[in-house]
């Protein structure tokens, strides 16, 4: 996924500071005026981010909750996918 410059160091930074999830898409929908699924695929497109929700997934009981909410609700264009038992994210495709 392509995005700009800008929006590449905004989410470099709030990964820095260990930003919150909230708080890095209120962030990205701020900055790029995207809706909110649009945001999301941003933040997912850096490999550090996309990491750390990995983990979030699949060891935080709220994180894992709304991972299967986001799978009901977006079905076949889920940015998560279930691997076994185990919650992955799925690199967003580039639009």
């Amino acid at each position: 996924m392509q995005i700009s410059e800008n929006l590449a160091e905004l989410l470099d930074r709030l990964f820095q500071q260990n930003a919150t999830w909230e708080e890095l898409i209120k962030e990205i929908r701020a900055a790029s005026g995207l809706d909110l699924f649009e945001a999301e695929k941003i933040a997912l497109s850096h490999q550090g981010w996309r990491r750390l929700c990995n983990h979030w997934i699949n060891h935080d009981r709220q994180c894992k909750k709304q991972a299967v909410g986001h799978i009901k609700h977006r079905g076949a264009n889920s940015l998560i996918t279930l691997v076994g038992e185990k919650f992955v994210i799925v690199e967003p495709k580039a639009n």
